[in-house]
C-alpha cells in the first residue's frame, strides 16, 4: 500500500509540475537501511504548498495538523498518512542537487537525511528520537560518512549541535574499530 501510494503521488505530482524529495524512513529504506514505518514522509517547495494540498485532496486527503513547515494528513481507512515538510526555495534546491534515486523518487543524500534526521530528533514534539538515532547510525556506516570531514562536520553541527557531533564520532570510531 506504502509503495503504491508514493507510486501514485510522484507519478501526479509530475503531471502537476510539483517538486518533492522523499524523505523520513521510506528514503532511509531506500538509502540501504530497510525498516518499517507507517507513513509517507515527502519534502516540498513552499511556494508549491497549495497546489500539494489540492493534489492530496483529490487523493481523498484531509490535512489534520499544519504548521508553517509541514502539514500532515489522513487518507481512506487503510491508506497510510502523508507528512509533508515544506522548506523555501534555495533550501529545497541545496537538498535537490545532491538527491539520488530514479527521475521519479529522489532522496536527499545520505549526509542530508543524517541532518534531516537530526533536526527531527531534536524536536521537542518527536515521539521516537530513538529510530532517528538508529537511523543516522546506520547511514554513518552504511554510507562511510565521516564526520571529521568538513561539510558533513558542519551539517551535523548546524542540526545537531556539539552533542550530536560527539555521538556521531563515537558511531564513526566504532564502525572504524570494527574493521569497515
Amino acid at each position: 500500500m506504502i509503495q503504491e501510494l508514493i507510486d501514485r503521488v510522484t507519478k501526479e505530482a509530475g503531471k502537476r509540475g510539483l517538486d518533492l524529495l522523499l524523505i523520513g524512513g521510506q528514503a532511509v529504506s531506500k538509502l540501504g537501511h530497510s525498516r518499517m514505518t507507517l507513513d509517507v514522509d515527502f519534502l516540498v517547495r513552499s511556494e508549491q504548498r497549495r497546489e500539494w494540498e489540492a493534489m492530496l485532496a483529490a487523493f481523498g486527503y484531509t490535512c489534520y495538523s499544519e504548521g508553517n513547515a509541514f502539514a500532515q494528513f489522513s487518507g481512506k481507512v487503510g491508506w497510510p498518512r502523508v507528512d509533508l515538510m515544506i522548506l523555501d526555495d534555495a533550501t529545497f534546491a541545496k537538498l535537490s542537487a545532491e538527491a539520488t534515486g530514479s527521475d521519479a523518487v529522489k532522496t536527499p543524500s545520505a549526509r542530508h537525511m543524517v541532518a534531516l534526521k537530526l533536526h527531527a530528533a531534536r524536536s521537542p514534539d518527536r515521539s521516537k528520537p530513538d529510530q532517528d538515532w538508529e537511523d543516522i547510525r546506520q547511514l554513518v556506516m552504511l554510507h562511510r560518512l565521516d564526520p571529521s570531514e568538513s561539510t558533513f562536520r558542519d551539517l551535523i553541527l548546524r542540526y545537531g549541535g556539539n552533542e550530536s557531533l560527539a555521538r556521531i564520532v563515537e558511531i564513526w570510531q566504532r564502525f572504524i574499530k570494527q574493521g569497515a
